[in-house]
């Protein structure tokens, strides 16, 4: 069993009654220990007093941490502060269940390391009734150097009951290192990573046997990227993980506004599959997507089997899965973009782009509530942006039978991409079929029955996220239909610009569940538990 510890910061003795108070909410919640964190208090007078209380009083087995600034703590008192600390930590009644001590603390040959190695003797030796040693190394800045040569110390060490080791991830592919941390620990380990990149590896422990995972009690936490404790059981199943959970992300950059975990997870949950999708930040570059995908696949025991791509990497996923001798399906190919990767299991890799029909559905749906009985035939169709949405859009605009329209900031861009398209429609389509390509700048007052803005204008975490890449020489009417791939926030520049105008509008989250849906297919084999739902926009999460 991996356990769910909750950090609580006590800076004074008048805040004990408050701090034992979120100990026993996180109880509750369905936390197992409590960490004492006391880097402040331990240079305040009377602390021995204080820290006794908050073990006694304690709702939960509790670990009593005093963190050296050095390792990203508050305390930076005398060595005699910190032996009064554990003191009252062992001589509690019961006493703590563990002491946290720094692995250069322990190590070293004053008087607060002898007393760190005898406190440690005496809790492994079985005759006592003190607490055992948590032995442990950070490094906020990054991946420690030495990092194999550190932990295979703290594991040599026979006295200390528990080795953690915890460093703040550069990026995604720092958590796979921590898994092998804990695939091979010779003894109970603690190996996780801080910062944005560092989620997986916080819930994903009780895959790889980690003793324990840390949560927050405050907005803040003790470290950077703990979730809390209520995060960790509800939102993503924690007690529920195990050595065959299977892992499945969204590549994107950025990817902090991505709703794909929430949704995902919740029809993953409720279809009883034993899956969990994450949020993984690969860099703008193909080099970054590239070694980020091929780090996730590198490990077996993580059972990484897929994950939907988003800007600006579509068609880096079909480059990746071609590299790989994978398969890109029919509609991946003549779109050019893949938004879509599944692992099969004999590790096969298979592109799909789903965005196909996120758009083309929600648009068909719009036709027949503006009444063109026709659906999109004959329509004139405007698609702004030239990237993997832009394509999608197009193909499904010019498939419906619209007279489509493809306009970028550059010519040349849009140019290119329309030919691409324009060959690949001939080669699968059954009827001559074209997309027109021109600039932003010179669509003039050129009117349009359906927009669809492709672009990451707009987003929320974006470059742009107050932009409208949509000319104001561009006529709007009441009769058209507007269109964002943008998500977040749900009522894009775009859209209020639209909106006024009286148009017709189809929200980013219509297709976002649309494409997702047929993600979720083409990963469990089965429909999504219920496509009827809405987005929090304040909170990551998703509702009926």
């Amino acid at each position: 069993m991996t356990f769910i510890a909750i950090a609580v910061p006590v800076a004074r003795a008048d805040q004990i009654g408050a701090a034992l108070e979120t100990a026993r909410l996180a109880k509750a919640q369905g936390a197992d220990l409590v960490e004492w964190r006391v880097d402040s208090l331990a240079q305040e007078p009377g602390a021995s007093s204080a820290v006794t209380r908050l073990v006694q009083d304690a709702p939960l087995p509790c670990i009593v941490t005093v963190r050296h600034v050095a390792e990203g703590g508050g305390f930076c008192g005398t060595d005699d502060q910190r032996q009064q600390v554990w003191a009252a930590a062992c001589t509690a009644h019961p006493p703590a269940a563990y002491v946290d001590v720094e692995l250069a603390t322990y190590m070293s040959d004053g008087i607060a390391g002898e007393r760190a190695r005898d406190m440690s003797r005496l809790g492994a030796s079985g005759n006592g009734n003190g607490p055992r040693v948590i032995l442990s190394f950070h490094d906020f800045d990054g991946r420690p150097a030495g990092l194999s040569a550190r932990i295979a110390e703290m594991w040599s060490d026979p006295s200390s009951a528990v080795s953690k080791i915890v460093w703040t991830a550069r990026t995604p592919r720092d958590n796979t290192e921590a898994f092998e941390v804990l695939v091979g620990r010779a003894k109970p380990t603690i190996a996780l990573c801080m910062g944005e990149h560092g989620l997986m590896s916080r819930v994903l422990a009780p895959k790889f046997g980690g003793f324990l995972t840390y949560a927050r009690s405050d907005a803040q936490g003790t470290a950077p990227g703990q979730p809390t404790v209520e995060e960790l059981v509800q939102q993503w199943g924690f007690r529920s993980i195990g050595p065959r959970t299977r892992v499945y992300g969204v590549l994107a950059h950025p990817v902090g506004h991505s709703r794909s975990p929430a949704l995902h997870n919740r029809w993953f949950r409720e279809a009883q599959v034993d899956a969990r999708l994450f949020a993984i930040s690969a860099g703008p570059t193909w080099e970054s997507f590239k070694a980020t995908l091929l780090e996730l696949l590198s490990l077996d025991a993580l059972h990484f089997s897929g994950c939907a791509v988003s800007v600006p990497h579509k068609l880096n996923a079909i480059r990746f899965v071609e590299e790989r001798c994978g398969v890109v399906d029919a509609v991946a190919r003549c779109i050019g973009a893949a938004n879509t990767i599944s692992v099969a299991p004999n590790g096969t890799l298979c592109a799909t782009n789903s965005d196909l029909a996120g758009i083309r559905d929600p648009l068909l749906r719009a036709a027949m509530a503006q009444g063109w009985s026709d659906g999109l035939a004959g329509r004139r169709a405007l698609v702004l942006g030239a990237g993997g949405a832009g394509r999608a859009a197009a193909v499904a605009l010019a498939c419906a039978g619209a007279e489509v329209t493809m306009a970028n900031r550059t010519t040349d861009r849009a140019e290119s991409v329309a030919a691409d398209l324009n060959a690949s429609l001939r080669s699968c389509a059954t009827t001559a079929l074209s997309i027109a390509a021109r600039s932003l700048l010179d669509l003039g007052a050129t009117r349009f029955d359906v927009i669809v803005q492709a672009t990451s204008a707009g987003m929320s975490g974006g470059d742009a996220p107050d932009a409208n890449p949509l000319p104001e020489t561009v006529m709007l009417t009441d009769g058209m239909i507007a269109m964002d791939v943008v998500y977040t926030p749900r009522m894009t520049p775009f859209l209020r610009r639209a909106e006024r105008a009286g148009a017709h509008l189809v929200e980013g989250w219509s297709m976002f569940v649309a494409q997702a849906a047929q993600q979720h297919r083409q990963w469990t084999g089965n429909d999504p538990p219920s496509t009827d739902v809405c987005m929090d926009m304040n909170a990551d999460s998703v509702s009926l």
